[in-house]
């Protein structure tokens, strides 16, 4: 991996470039600190793993990704610091050199600990350095690691412990001048020292897992692309199957207020799931997560949870039902939805920490799905099938979802439409769908054509709008009518109502599930029939009302 080629990757994978100079480096300066921290989370595993001394330093997947991500945050970083291209490994090797030659205690210590033959072949190795357009990391890394002063695992613990007090430097400017004063072991070096010194400890711990650098960074390019690429989505995981395992290529799922401030799921005119309530002392509006469930069929096609209510399992081959649909591929989804969930409620009380928790927007901008948060999903997936799918994939579930969740809330119903062949998610405040519920109450109007003219849309409108509120049992003014929508029927589909403000929560006491609006067409008039439709299992039905609205 040529180390200019790196340069301009970084550069090209920069998510905050429209922030502020100091924002950029506070998240870049994080950034690293996290990720050396989660260096060291990795190494702790493998040495708890570890039977005994002699094979603790064996590489896996998470030491090389941690490891390319601290290079990444290095380069980002140093971008960041400086107006013109920086290498920070030529500046470390030159760094190194001028250290040997100084002639002072400290180059004659370095001199002490550092075999002669490593210490001349550095020497002359770094005398003739590539130029960076054709410097390979793994170059770095072999010249580098001849200054070595230790090994084994004393050198792989004086990286780590190295590694957090260099993080500590890069922190220092965050100080306010009297801990700067009482805090003297926090140095005052250039950020380029500090990055070059963390490059050559990253390289060192590589070395000692013998893995190069090179490799290092081609998988952790590979990493970002898969996440930040945006190119076709993965393919649909139940393609293969009898259509009726499948999940449906579209469909509509109904929110609709419960009593007793739950809500409840509709598919195809069937109450679909259970009533939920928000489970919490505090309504933050949890009754209305399965958004998320809904998300991420929409965006990823996958969801153990609602194959397994939609009776989708994939029967046909038993091991897949078992594995991908089954009682634990259910508990993972669960799992990250209320990880998810915890991050996002975490990141908005820091934003908004006076803000009631039922008025907390989640995940506000895509800035907030932070890559750490994306890798754990990907870990509690792995070995399922949802691993295909890339990390922007996953973000969009996040975004969409929690966007969607948040207008539910607000809203309090809704109509969620999916269209897994475009993988969208759409809402309406809108509920209306062919229900075979019980009756609560009817009304019936018409309106007689004038001069033979038929009724305007306006008059029509006016009409189904009386009709609402005379079903409600509410006074017919200006300012109620203007809180009732009568969308007209098209493509098939029912005519939808609509409520705002008083006249909502008059439907929700009254337990209504949906209206269901006939309208004809006569000779000489035009008619129509308002139906309130309510879950038999809420109330029982009420008296039907008639009346001739002019």
């Amino acid at each position: 991996m040529l180390v200019s080629n790196y340069d301009k990757f970084v550069r090209t994978t920069d998510q905050y470039e429209g922030r502020s100079p100091q924002e950029r480096r506070d998240i870049a300066v994080y950034g690293l600190l996290g990720e050396i921290g989660s260096l060291v989370a990795a190494v702790k595993k493998q040495l708890l793993r570890a039977n005994d001394e002699r094979n603790f330093l064996h590489v896996n997947d998470e030491v090389i990704e941690e490891l390319g991500d601290i290079v990444w945050y290095c380069f980002s970083l140093a971008q960041i610091e400086n107006s013109a291209p920086v290498n920070i490994l030529t500046l470390n090797i030159a760094a190194l050199r001028a250290e040997m030659a100084a002639g002072d205690d400290r180059a004659a210590s370095l001199y002490a600990v550092i075999d002669k033959d490593r210490r001349s072949e550095f020497l002359e190795l770094s005398r003739n350095l590539p130029d960076t357009r054709e410097m390979h990391f793994s170059s770095y890394q072999d010249l580098a690691f001849l200054t070595a002063r230790t090994s084994g695992r004393v050198l792989l613990e004086v990286c780590l412990a190295v590694l957090w007090q260099l993080g500590a430097e890069l922190m220092r400017h965050k100080l306010p001048p009297v801990e700067i004063e009482l805090n003297r072991a926090v140095v005052d070096r250039k950020t380029n020292t500090i990055l070059g010194e963390i490059a050559w400890h990253v390289a060192a711990v590589a070395s000692l897992y013998d893995v190069s650098l090179d490799a290092v960074l081609d998988r952790n390019v590979e990493k970002l692309q898969v996440w930040l690429r945006r190119g076709e989505p993965t393919p649909l995981h139940d393609d293969a199957y009898p259509e009726i395992e499948r999940f449906p290529r579209q469909f509509e799922i109904a929110f609709v207020a419960a009593p007793g401030g739950k809500s409840q799921m509709y598919l195809d005119g069937q109450r679909f799931g259970d009533e939920l309530t928000d489970n919490a002392y505090d309504g933050d509006g949890y009754r209305f997560h399965d958004v998320m469930h809904v998300a991420n069929v929409a965006k990823l096609g996958w969801s153990p949870v609602f194959r397994s209510l939609m009776h989708r399992k994939r029967k046909s081959d038993p091991r897949v039902d078992e594995v991908e649909d089954g009682a634990r591929a259910r508990i993972v989804e669960e799992l990250i939805i209320k990880a998810i969930h915890s991050e996002g409620e975490k990141l908005a009380r820091y934003r908004s920490p006076e803000t009631p928790d039922a008025d907390l927007n989640l995940f506000d901008s895509r800035d907030e799905i932070s890559f750490n948060l994306l890798k754990a999903i990907g870990a509690f997936v792995d070995g399922l099938e949802v691993s295909r799918n890339r990390y922007w994939e996953w973000e969009d579930a996040i975004y969409e979802g929690y966007r969607l969740f948040s207008t539910l809330k607000s809203e309090g119903q809704g109509t969620l439409s999916v269209d897994l062949n475009a993988r969208s998610l759409t809402f309406t405040p809108e509920v209306a769908f062919e229900y075979a519920g019980a009756v609560a109450a009817a009304v019936a109007g018409s309106i007689p054509y004038a001069s033979g003219e038929p009724p305007t849309d306006d008059a029509r409108m006016a009409c189904l709008q009386s009709g609402v509120l005379e079903l409600l049992g509410i006074e017919d003014t200006p300012e109620y009518r203007g809180q009732v929508f009568v969308s007209p029927s098209a493509g098939g589909k029912p005519a939808r109502v609509h409520t705002l403000g008083l006249i909502r929560t008059a439907v929700w006491e009254k337990a209504i599930v949906t209206f269901k609006v006939v309208e004809t067409e006569r000779d000489d008039s035009w008619s129509f029939s308002l139906i309130a439709l309510t879950d038999p299992l809420w109330v029982r039905p009420t008296s039907v009302i008639r009346k001739a609205l002019r």
